[in-house]
């Protein structure tokens, strides 16, 4: 019985952590940045390994859980 609910325990917590989506917030916005702002920061961000996406506006977003890494790395 033990055995059963830490692997139940454990299986909860594994799906519950790969089901979460990531959520990016802007860090680049298109609107008020030059393209050339927006290239920099794209190969400062990529050259940190930080997970980033560009939206269908050409903002860069980076991953909410990176953001203080990109601050760090990249302002």
């Amino acid at each position: 019985m033990k055995k059963s609910f830490i692997l139940f325990t454990v299986i909860s917590v594994l799906l519950i952590g790969c089901s979460q989506e990531k959520s990016y917030d802007v860090w680049v916005d298109s609107s008020t940045q030059t393209q050339e702002s927006i290239d920099s920061a794209i190969e400062r961000l990529t050259n940190a390994k930080i997970d980033f996406i560009i939206d269908d506006n050409g903002s860069v977003l980076v991953n909410e859980k990176e953001m203080e890494k990109a601050v760090i790395c990249c302002s």
